[in-house]
């Protein structure tokens, strides 16, 4: 019988084979992890948002639940002194609103109450907020959170453009201070902020300090009213450009928080990007 040459793959064409196979699953993970990465941003973003948005629907339908052994003083303190005057639901102290601390990667969120002072003529809702109540955090409620995946809050990046922030900050780390209140007087919604130096610590967070948050105007540099960009950096999450939270100027509902991408800020008149 003749020799028969039985049929195979050369150890060149084996290692080509090999090598170009693990190129394709090398390039399939890689694409793969990048889609991931890039679906955990999008999800950190809309969270940011949504818990930014859900301050202003708790502030819109605040219920007092506490009875009628509640009792608030000056110090803007509840406590229960047993029974007082006061009606079910209408203790001196008012819950009448949220303050959102926020400082690189932490959510500080804070219950507002008021406590009635003066009765005096105010001309609008901002002077009677400053001279007559009192507000105050409380301690022992207080929601805190961490932005997911590791991202953070971080400065927008200015090119020259007059912009709420008109001078380069650094990207990290940044504190800001959001207070939205709920006017006892009208039922009107008002949001003020304020960054850096002027963001109290957890600690000293009081009728002081919110009661100077309390500005009013908008649009201009520094502004309580003013609109803001909080960019969410991926802290190496994402090789491409980060995207911004937007706080509308005298923003006064959830409609008023959205999400702006770098082309919308870079080519409007904003003239930055995250």
């Amino acid at each position: 019988m003749g020799n028969r040459k039985l049929a195979g793959f050369t150890i060149i064409e084996t290692m080509l084979f090999l090598g170009i196979s693990g190129f394709l699953i090398f390039a399939l993970l890689a694409g793969t992890g990048n889609s991931v990465n890039e679906q955990r941003y999008k999800d950190a973003v809309q969270s940011f948002k949504a818990m930014l948005q859900q301050q202003y629907a708790d502030i819109g339908s605040v219920q007092n639940s506490r009875n009628n052994t509640w009792s608030c003083g000056s110090t803007v303190t509840p406590i229960n002194t047993g029974p007082v005057s006061d009606n079910r639901g209408q203790s001196k102290c008012v819950l009448v609103g949220k303050y959102v601390r926020l400082e690189d990667k932490k959510i500080s969120i804070y219950n507002v109450v008021a406590y009635q002072q003066s009765t005096a003529i105010q001309s609008n809702d901002i002077l009677s907020l400053k001279n007559n109540y009192r507000l105050n955090v409380l301690r022992n409620d207080v929601d805190n959170k961490t932005l997911e995946w590791g991202t953070r809050i971080s400065y927008p990046r200015t090119q020259g453009g007059a912009a709420n922030e008109p001078y380069a900050k650094p990207q990290n780390p940044r504190k800001l201070g959001i207070l939205i209140v709920r006017s006892p007087d009208s039922g009107q919604i008002y949001t003020f902020s304020n960054s850096d130096a002027d963001v109290p610590d957890d600690a000293n967070i009081n009728p002081t300090t919110l009661a100077d948050t309390i500005v009013a105007g908008g649009f201009s540099p520094g502004d309580a009213q003013g609109a803001r960009w909080i960019c969410i950096n991926s802290d190496g999450l994402l090789t491409t450009s980060s995207t911004a939270i937007q706080i509308n100027a005298y923003a006064s509902s959830a409609s008023a928080i959205e999400t702006q991408t770098n082309d919308y800020m870079n080519t409007s008149v904003l003239g930055f990007k995250c």
